[in-house]
């Protein structure tokens, strides 16, 4: 089978405004031009997307090209979802997990005023983020808000979507849309980085039966957990589960890449 590569766009987008959806999840609202309206079009919603941070303090974003020789130059690089583009008010909408200042993303967002810049690059594509079922079972932690956010609201009327979220405390218990009929269920946990019992709590569940998908993102051991148990104990088909780790305990985003990238080929 052809494999079909995705193009790929970038703009530098400046900070419209910020908002704390709770205590530990802020949104960013980026203002679009006409260019970077067009230029975005034809992506997906929740699908992945890079965010480039200012350089050393600065408000200057650098992208890496074939000609860079100096990595220390370049932004810092991480991993996000876009949750939303409103297209009609050329606004684009990300959302930030606040954990502190340890992580650069975090940071960022925490400390983001008007007027700050941020690189973000996306794909083209008009694949769907979720393959077509009756049933879901959508399991993450806080990280994966917005792509089981942006997931949710994309599924249809009639199909069930139960979903299991970690968040740190009933405080950053959320509102979620979604045609489908949903089932939420939230799990507190003030130390994720300390550990988790999110795999344990799936263990515990009832799995969907029939035409069914199951989309899991978290830490990067809690994603082993469960690949190994649809994969080896339920002896689900691939085609029946997606689990994708995004971070480790203890290790940056870099520091973790092909660890995680490797546990997800398995």
């Amino acid at each position: 089978m052809e494999t079909i590569k995705k193009k790929g766009v970038r703009s530098v987008f400046t900070v419209k405004e910020k908002m704390f959806l709770t205590p530990h999840y802020i949104r960013i609202v980026f203002a679009m031009s006409d260019q970077q309206t067009e230029l975005f079009k034809n992506v997906m919603i929740g699908d992945h997307n890079k965010i480039f941070l200012p350089v050393n303090g600065t408000n200057d974003i650098v992208f890496p090209d074939e000609h860079t020789t100096n990595k220390e130059s370049l932004s810092p690089v991480r991993t996000y979802t876009t949750q939303y583009i409103n297209y009609k008010e050329k606004e684009l909408f990300v959302d930030f997990v606040a954990h502190g200042d340890n992580g650069p993303a975090s940071g960022w967002a925490i400390k983001a005023k008007a007027g700050d810049s941020l690189g973000i690059a996306m794909k083209e594509s008009s694949r769907p983020i979720l393959r077509d079922a009756d049933k879901y079972l959508l399991i993450g932690d806080s990280t994966a808000i917005p792509v089981i956010g942006a997931m949710l609201e994309q599924l249809p009327e009639g199909v069930e979507a139960d979903v299991i979220l970690e968040v740190f405390g009933a405080e950053d218990e959320m509102f979620l849309s979604s045609k489908a009929n949903l089932s939420i269920e939230w799990v507190h946990n003030p130390y994720p980085e300390k550990g988790s019992n999110l795999a344990e709590i799936v263990r515990k569940r009832i799995l969907p039966t029939g035409n069914r998908f199951v989309f899991a993102a978290a830490e990067f051991s809690i994603i082993k957990n469960l690949r190994n148990y649809f994969k080896q104990e339920q002896n689900w088909l691939s085609s029946e589960y997606s689990a994708i780790s995004y971070w480790k305990k203890g290790e940056s985003e870099d520091q973790s890449s092909i660890q995680r990238k490797e546990e997800r080929q398995n």
